[in-house]
């Protein structure tokens, strides 16, 4: 990515983002994210750690007009991440969403947390805690997804995958459709898979 191929990109959203006493300034990749997911309603981020996905997290509602906002985050970063609040609403133009943790919507008692909450946009912060097709909160996901394709979606981690496309082909569906980067049929990202991941079978690659 050319990353001066738009160099007032983080100033002009800051400007509009920012609170009248604001001093912070976004940066370049959390700019890039923000026009991304407004321009294509999703988001897909592989973002390093501390490049700034919580700020992205709660602008995201912002830039999208989003009514019924939803943000995962694991159990324990949810202390911190309402701490980050408090701080960033000094500077920064925002309403709090609702905000769960992956495990909470893993249980027994949150099986119809979504169909009643009817989130408009979903944000996954460290979207890596839903790779695992079998769990049930990926599959509680998949199911709300594809009975409410309309739902954006915005996925962030810093380490979206370790041996395998299929740690986030889902994901990647769920936020980008059929302009996802990774096949959307199971037989070719299985044949992608073969050619590609970590750990392959003996004679498969």
């Amino acid at each position: 990515r050319d990353w001066e191929a738009s160099p007032s990109l983080h100033e002009s959203l800051t400007d509009w983002l920012k609170t009248p006493g604001g001093t912070m300034t976004l940066r370049p990749v959390q700019a890039y994210a923000l026009q991304e997911l407004h321009d294509f309603r999703g988001l897909l981020a592989p973002i390093r750690v501390g490049g700034g996905k919580t700020l992205i997290s709660l602008l995201a509602p912002e830039i999208l007009e989003a009514k019924r906002p939803l943000l995962l985050v694991p159990a324990k970063l949810k202390r911190k991440t309402l701490v980050e609040i408090q701080m960033l609403r000094q500077h920064w133009r925002f309403k709090s969403p609702e905000i769960i943790s992956y495990e909470w919507l893993g249980r027994v008692q949150a099986a119809e947390f979504l169909d009643k909450k009817k989130p408009d946009l979903i944000i996954a912060d460290e979207v890596h805690k839903a790779k695992n097709v079998q769990a049930a909160i990926t599959r509680r996901l998949g199911r709300y997804m594809e009975a409410h394709p309309e739902t954006m979606f915005a996925a962030m981690s810093g380490t979206i995958t370790k041996r395998s496309l299929r740690d986030y082909a889902h994901i990647s569906e769920w936020c980008l459709g059929r302009i996802a980067p990774v096949p959307l049929s199971w037989q070719i990202l299985s044949e992608w898979c073969d050619a590609f991941d970590e750990k392959v079978m003996e004679g498969a690659r």
